[in-house]
């Protein structure tokens, strides 16, 4: 009976490890109030692969279930971007556009590789048009590449 006890406590702490760490991770997407910054920090998180790889997370769960984890939330952090309101996304864009539309405007080709990178896996084409579409327009009013800047 003893043993059967030390089982489940230690069930029990490894499940109460778990559901911390969900909190912790859904905190740190949280710190920032800019779903494209979000957006860019989860795409980060992906290896050349496809497959995710979040440290903290990997130490608390198995490798697959991290990579669950992340992709599934990249997935819902894409969406819900893709779903805000037009001006929504322009304020949104601009806040993490501040920092990288300062100095020089990105080039065309900069944005297209920054659109191909924060794609997740397992959307449709449709959500793959709408986002690099808004996305490069976006990058055009923000960064005042239609003002007659040249690259």
């Amino acid at each position: 009976m003893r043993r059967r006890n030390s089982t489940s406590l230690i069930s029990l702490d490894c499940e109460l490890r778990r559901i911390q760490a969900l909190r912790q991770w859904e905190d740190r997407l949280q710190k920032s109030d800019c779903i494209f910054a979000r957006l860019v920090y989860v795409s980060l998180l992906r290896d050349a692969s496809g497959r995710y790889a979040d440290p903290f997370l990997v130490g608390v769960f198995p490798a697959r279930t991290s990579h669950k984890i992340v992709a599934d939330a990249h997935r819902q952090i894409f969406r819900e971007w893709l779903a805000l309101d037009a001006r929504i996304k322009l304020r949104d864009f601009q806040k993490y556009c501040q920092a990288i539309c300062n100095q020089t405007p990105p080039r065309e080709a900069d944005w297209t590789g920054l659109c191909r990178e924060l794609v997740p896996s397992g959307i449709s084409i449709d959500e793959l048009d709408l986002f690099c579409g808004m996305a490069n327009r976006l990058a055009h009013v923000i960064c005042g590449r239609d003002r007659g800047q040249t690259e």
